[in-house]
């Protein structure tokens, strides 16, 4: 670190303060800029920074390039599967419409371009569902299962390379910070010097920053070139402000490893001390603690299986609504119309009857599912406890919210797919009530019909900020907060241990 100490004597000595007239905060300013240009230039001398460098940056053009394309290539399947369904939807051709109701319609999950960042649980949760008569089906076609294992297990993404690449290649370059001095018994230098060492501290966490931010350009780049090549619309209403909380999410992250590095490394007394504690709190901060919130969360709100919520939710559904109910309701229809005969009714009681199976069922629906996405986020709530804990688990938290692939806009999507199958049964079964069989011979529907229902476009909820700067936001800034006690405390220390 000669260099260092070579530009920290020019810039900062009681001598130059005095030729320059630079007092307080410009001397302190002075003094961080000339330390940032001389550690600027002795890791551009380098070759082990350029290898650490080079090594992130070809991870994370592979990943924004594998994670770009991959996703064009999504939106434009699912945009032409949509248009293909909704064709299907309209030419299947004159039918009796509750007939039109079993036949059904696929729809498909809207992905935003942040998706290509950080695809959250989208490889897991599947990508379209069948919207059809009395039944709430899940979603199919997951990617994951058409995946080995070990692609399961390790997916190269750009969110994988700024949560547990990027931190690492900055403790690699930057555990020596401090430490380095100490060992080789130059710490002295830097107090003789008058160099203050909380703006020697700024600028080598500032060049480790700058270093630790040529990974984020091929995301940016990536992002910018998916906005300009897709016309699809954004499935978001908040666009601007949810990429905003997105890339100040990474650098408040990328901010907290640099306070963190720079902390450890002027608290350690060598530098295999050094290495050893950053790398021991990389590894438990981006590696295990994630995955122990993930199986803790299960834990303290495990949910059903699949078959189990699958029995529970068909055994309801065959249980009829009230028979007796129903007689009365047609009793009234009767005496209202003041006929004797359903058959003698301007409307068709088949419709009317309908209508109530499907109210029924949707009561029912909402009951199970309901029950099942309040585990879900009584799990998504247990997890980001552990933010306060890894800026690993709060950053993902943040980040999946921010792209919309995270459980909770998965069940937006859930609900909104639900929402339209019922305006669909609802377009039909009102056609069926409005039109009475005659003479034996039922109404059949045509393209006029099927063309009433609204097409699905889906857009999300702008976000919760209140709830996102609890969970996610305020841990994020605490340990941030933490991190930068940590390193003025450990300056404190150094200050200390070079006057003896």
């Amino acid at each position: 670190m000669q260099a260092n100490l070579n530009v920290t004597t020019l810039t900062s000595s009681p001598a130059a303060t005095e030729r320059t007239g630079c007092t307080g905060w410009r001397a302190w300013a002075t003094a961080c800029h000339g330390a940032w240009q001389a550690d600027w230039r002795e890791r551009r001398r380098d070759w082990r920074v350029w290898l650490v460098i080079g090594v992130g940056l070809a991870l994370a053009v592979c990943a924004a390039l594998l994670s770009s394309l991959e996703l064009n290539a999504t939106l434009a399947a699912r945009a032409d599967a949509q248009h293909a369904e909704q064709e299907r939807w309209s030419h299947q051709g004159k039918k009796y419409p509750h007939a039109a109701a079993h036949y059904g319609v696929y729809v498909f999950k809207p992905l935003s371009v942040l998706a290509a960042l950080d695809p959250g649980v989208e490889r897991y949760v599947g990508s379209s569902v069948w919207l059809e008569a009395h039944k709430q089906n899940e979603l199919i076609y997951r990617p994951a299962d058409d995946e080995p294992g070990a692609t399961r297990q390790f997916r190269l993404t750009p969110a994988f390379v700024l949560l547990v690449i990027a931190p690492m290649a900055m403790v690699f370059l930057g555990f020596g910070m401090f430490a380095g001095e100490r060992e080789r018994g130059t710490l002295a230098s830097l107090r003789i010097n008058a160099a203050p060492l909380g703006a020697i501290a700024l600028a080598r966490a500032a060049v480790l920053l700058c270093l630790a931010a040529t990974l984020v350009l091929p995301a940016c780049l990536a992002v910018g070139a998916l906005e300009w090549s897709t016309a699809a619309r954004s499935p978001f209403s908040d666009g601007a402000a949810r990429t905003v909380l997105f890339g100040g999410g990474y650098l408040l992250y990328l901010c907290t490893w640099a306070a963190l590095i720079a902390g450890v490394s002027a608290w350690a007394p060598s530098l295999r001390a050094s290495l050893a504690v950053l790398i021991g709190l990389w590894a438990a901060t981006t590696l295990v603690l994630p995955r122990a919130a993930i199986e803790l969360a299960q834990l303290a709100a495990p949910l059903p299986t699949m078959q189990q919520f699958r029995a529970d939710l068909d055994a309801a559904l065959g249980t009829p609504d009230d028979p007796d109910q129903a007689r009365r309701d047609q009793q009234q229809l009767l005496r209202q119309y003041g006929v004797s005969d359903v058959k003698d009714l301007p409307v068709n009681w088949a419709g009317i009857s309908l209508r109530r199976g499907e109210e029924h069922g949707n009561r029912l629906f909402d009951a199970h599912y309901g029950r099942l996405f309040a585990a879900m986020r009584s799990q998504d709530n247990a997890a980001a406890l552990a933010g306060w804990l890894s800026p690993a688990v709060a950053l993902a938290g943040l980040s999946g919210a921010a792209a919309g692939s995270d459980t909770a806009h998965h069940i937006q999507f859930v609900n909104g797919a639900e929402q339209q199958r019922r305006a669909i049964q609802e377009v039909l079964n009102v056609a069926i009530t409005a039109n009475p069989e005659k003479n034996g011979v039922r109404y059949d529907g045509d393209q006029a019909l099927w063309d009433r229902v609204p097409p699905f476009r889906f857009t999300y909820a702008p976000l919760d900020l209140d709830s996102l700067a609890l969970r996610q936001v305020l841990p994020l800034a605490f340990l941030f907060l933490a991190s930068l006690l940590l390193c003025g405390s450990g300056l404190r220390h150094l200050r200390r241990g070079s006057l003896r």
